[in-house]
């Protein structure tokens, strides 16, 4: 496999206590896909010194079985020390203790890669470091923390918040089914500023309401205008769950689409799994009050909470998204391919449509209509795009697939 993203930026370190593999790897790293700068360490304490001194480190590629303190103890000192930089699993240990480390890596909020099998193959590597993708802009480097609440009222007064948009496909037939709007700060220091380093702080405060309700009227403009050029597609906008407490807020709701003319079954409201609060009854009465009006309503990340089935059996879905730590790996990892194909039966049993996040390699493209999705998403088809250069990707979309 020859990389097809260029690695030159990337800043490395490799932890592992066999220096043939740690050196294996690290030479693998600079000579054949042209890291900038890669770092050895054959234990913890040499790593955790590394990463201190060099903050802007990319990637950290861990073994999880090492002597002292292993990769999973590894994991939990990275989260203490709060790295913002990615992490892979090299190791030859069993799937389910690999499975179980990514795990333990999510729920530590780790940016995590994957993992890569023992032996190490070249093509493996480039596997895992690809689905980096592109170099992040500043605002993601492990330097830059969560921005104060000043910078993000000023955001909203000043209307820095700008709307990117992934592109969901249909798996069927490869049309495009329609657009998930996400939100990205033009802060004027720091660039692009993505939504982990803003999103948690908005959440403590009434901030989140307000960046919602932009998004939801800027977004359905743009439906508009892409209306107006022949394309109706689907728009899916991430909710906060402090509105899901508003009573008032379907009626906001349906009063934007009422006046823009926008007929509420093309706009799919995205909750994610674990912010639903099953005892809640404005919750429930605020979600069955937009279904009852045809606004679609999709279960976002599921599988990730504790109580998949009963917010399913409660709520009136319409749509599944499988989170994408299942997908990324469903391929080869018998455990994720079974929660995959388990949920798709659920779903389709329930009436429901499947989205596949982390679509971000052409096996897992050639693969989704197969495991059963009606809908697909990730950086395989396109990264999240500025509005102005959507019609432009969309035109060319229908041309390669027509």
């Amino acid at each position: 496999m020859k990389p097809t993203y260029d690695f030159s930026w990337m800043r490395c370190i490799v932890i592992d206590d066999s220096h043939s593999v740690s050196d294996y790897l690290a030479t693998m790293l600079r000579q054949s896909l042209k890291l900038k700068e890669v770092f050895v360490a054959n234990n913890a304490n040499d790593a955790l010194d590394i990463i201190e001194h060099n903050p802007g480190i990319h990637v950290v590629l861990c073994d999880l079985n090492m002597e002292k303190v292993d990769g999973l103890e590894m994991i939990r000192l990275l989260k203490e020390k709060r790295f913002r930089g990615y992490f892979g699993i090299i190791s030859s240990m069993a799937a389910k203790v690999i499975n179980s480390a990514e795990q333990l890596a999510r729920i530590h909020d780790i940016n995590l890669l994957g993992s890569i099998a023992k032996p190490i193959s070249e093509d493996s590597v480039i596997k895992l470091l690809s689905s980096i993708g592109e170099k992040p802009k500043k605002a993601e480097s492990s330097k830059e923390g969560p921005l104060k609440i000043y910078e993000l009222i000023r955001g909203i007064e000043k209307e820095q918040f700008e709307i990117f948009y992934q592109p969901k496909i249909n798996c069927s037939d490869r049309t495009i089914y329609g657009v998930e709007a996400l939100s990205r700060l033009n802060h004027p220091r720091l660039g692009l500023v993505f939504p982990d380093q803003f999103i948690d702080a908005m959440e403590r405060t009434s901030l989140i309401n307000e960046l919602t309700r932009y998004i939801l009227e800027k977004s359905l403009e743009h439906w508009k205008h892409w209306h107006r050029h022949g394309y109706l597609l689907n728009l899916a906008i991430n909710i906060s769950p402090k509105e899901l407490n508003n009573l008032d807020f379907p009626e906001y709701v349906l009063g934007l689409l009422k006046k823009k003319s926008i007929p509420p079954e093309f706009l799919t409201l995205e909750i994610t799994e674990t912010a639903l609060d099953l005892d809640h009854a404005d919750s429930l009465e605020v979600l069955d009050r937009l279904s009852m009006h045809g606004i679609q309503l999709s279960i976002d990340d599921f599988g990730t909470g504790h109580s998949s089935l009963e917010r399913l059996r409660i709520f009136p879905f319409d749509e599944l998204k499988v989170d994408k730590s299942f997908m990324l790996h469903a391929r080869e990892n018998d455990s994720d391919r079974a929660i995959v194909e388990s949920s798709v039966m659920l779903a389709k049993r329930l009436g429901l449509k499947v989205v596949f996040e982390g679509i971000e390699n052409s096996d897992l493209y050639n693969m989704s209509d197969h495991l059963g999705g009606d809908i697909i998403q990730g950086y395989y088809m396109s990264r999240p795009i500025p509005e102005q250069d959507l019609l432009k990707w969309i035109e060319n979309w229908i041309k390669k697939n027509s």
